[in-house]
């Protein structure tokens, strides 16, 4: 179909598998350093670098491997370089925001954003050729999906406050036998 964009990998599926394999990786390498994360952004920095290098090294080789560069690439090199330095900040934004999110305040719901962002965009970074790279839409789409991650988080922080201020009496009424 035209405008179709081509799986790398040969299928859907093989690519589906691939996406999510990596993004269980990325959560679960998220879940195990909560405790480092806790303490400091050093390992948060490091892990939102080493993901957003990965998914942009799946991106090139995809590229490498069917000779599909986007035409901008190839003809402006210093755009192409903005470009991927500003990719590569907002990849590493997803990893840095839901690590210190989950490992100091016990949310959730980044991780599950993180996880469906990047099976989402490393599926996408599998399939060459189509109408658009999927790069360029990502330029698009990944501030928007950070900040659905970042509401996301919001909803759960409101949520379990609301929980313990108002479902659990937040401690702060005094307990029903001593009212008597």
């Amino acid at each position: 179909m035209p405008g179709s964009p081509d799986p790398v990998l040969g299928n859907w599926l093989l690519t589906h598998v691939v996406a999510v394999a990596a993004a269980l990786g990325t959560v679960g390498v998220v879940y195990a350093t909560r405790a480092r994360s806790a303490r400091g952004s050093l390992t948060p920095a490091l892990l939102g670098g080493g993901y957003a290098l990965a998914t942009l090294a799946v991106w090139t080789a995809a590229r490498l491997a069917t000779d599909a560069f986007p035409s901008g690439f190839v003809e402006g090199p210093l755009a192409a370089a903005g470009f991927l330095g500003f990719s590569f900040l907002l990849l590493a934004g997803f990893v840095v925001a839901a690590a210190l999110l989950f490992a100091r305040r016990g949310l959730v719901a980044p991780l599950v954003g993180l996880f469906g962002v990047t099976e989402l965009v490393w599926w996408a970074f599998l399939h060459v050729r189509g109408e658009t790279d999927a790069l360029g839409m990502f330029l698009f789409v990944g501030p928007a999906l950070l900040v659905l991650l970042l509401v996301a988080a919001g909803v759960e922080y409101a949520g379990r406050w609301g929980w313990r201020r108002f479902v659990r009496g937040g401690g702060r009424s005094a307990p029903i036998e001593s009212r008597n």
